[in-house]
């Protein structure tokens, strides 16, 4: 079991007018800007230290920007707006592990809101929009059908999905259940680095402020067995998953005969998210920025999208 990670400095934006924890108010200046941060800790067997916003960092393409808040996304601020996106082409035997799917939603925090979409055909398709009604979240679940069409591309479903996502405050979180193959434009322009719809689902969920975190499962057609295609289709969910401030799991290259240790990390993240607000340096037109976050306790790590789209200054 592993979380990869890809070292890019290519990690795209939210937008100050439309993510969470980035939208504004008519009182908010265009220049104050937040973006949701989860802590890692890496020191083994030692819990979480306190974190004030004293000892978090932000540079802005290199150049330290002032933090303004801080704050705990847990009690009345710890909702979550959970999409659990499902690709349609993957094996059936994939909904085994439904069960675990569902015990992850029903501990979801309170007042969060799910929704259950499957994408096929470069869409998202939601059988369930977005309830509190865990139950009727968990009845939509279904088989995937096993839809073998290389047209579609479950990067595009993800991007049509954040750019329709409803209003809220809550934070905005996927669940991505995929093999990760795209091969709408061919196998060579597969790969994580050349795949131009993994490029738009990126750019649409950092604009709306969605945190993908995404798990691999086989898919039903042939393509599950080409190693190389498996490869490109696991790198480019864990570039997604990095880019967006999420995690992705996965085990060997086929799907873990168990979801529940990589659900239980996933809930366990929630508990360690806080929303960061810090006031960035506009320019003279709408742009994105670079976004780097440090701290100097050591064995902790801050994930975070490593860019923000900035509004042009008035």
């Amino acid at each position: 079991m592993k979380r990869a990670k890809l070292f890019l400095l290519l990690l795209f934006p939210l937008v100050a007018l439309t993510a969470f924890g980035a939208t504004q108010t008519a009182e908010q200046k265009p220049d104050v800007v937040s973006t949701v941060v989860t802590v890692i800790n890496h020191r083994a067997g030692a819990s979480l230290p306190p974190i004030s916003k004293g000892d978090v960092v932000v540079r802005q393409n290199g150049v330290v920007r002032p933090v303004l808040d801080w704050q705990p996304l847990r009690g009345p601020q710890g909702a979550v707006d959970l999409a659990v996106l499902i690709d349609d082409s993957l094996e059936s035997a994939v909904a085994l592990q439904w069960t675990e799917v569902a015990r992850f939603i029903k501990d979801l925090p309170p007042e969060s809101r799910v929704a259950i979409a499957y994408g096929d055909y470069g869409s998202a398709n939601m059988v369930q929009r977005f309830t509190p009604d865990r139950e009727l979240a968990i009845k939509a679940m279904r088989l995937p059908v096993g839809r073998i069409n290389a047209s579609a591309s479950i990067y595009l479903a993800l991007a049509d999905l954040a750019n329709h996502w409803p209003a809220g405050h809550n934070r905005r979180v996927v669940l991505l259940i995929s093999d990760g193959i795209d091969i709408f434009y061919g196998i060579r322009e597969s790969t994580p680095g050349q795949n131009m719809n993994l490029q738009r689902a990126i750019d649409a969920t950092q604009k709306k402020g969605v945190i993908v975190n995404s798990i691999f499962a086989s898919g039903a057609s042939a393509y599950s067995r080409n190693f190389y295609l498996v490869a490109n289709g696991q790198s480019s969910l864990a570039r997604l998953a990095l880019e967006t401030g999420g995690s992705n799991y996965q085990v060997g290259t086929r799907t873990p005969v168990d979801f529940q240790p990589f659900l239980k990390q996933v809930a366990d993240s929630l508990t360690r998210q806080y929303r960061l607000t810090f006031r960035a340096k506009l320019g003279p037109k709408p742009d994105f920025a670079r976004l780097q976050l440090s701290m100097e306790q050591r064995g902790i790590e801050l994930l975070a999208p490593s860019r923000v789209y900035l509004p042009a200054a008035r």
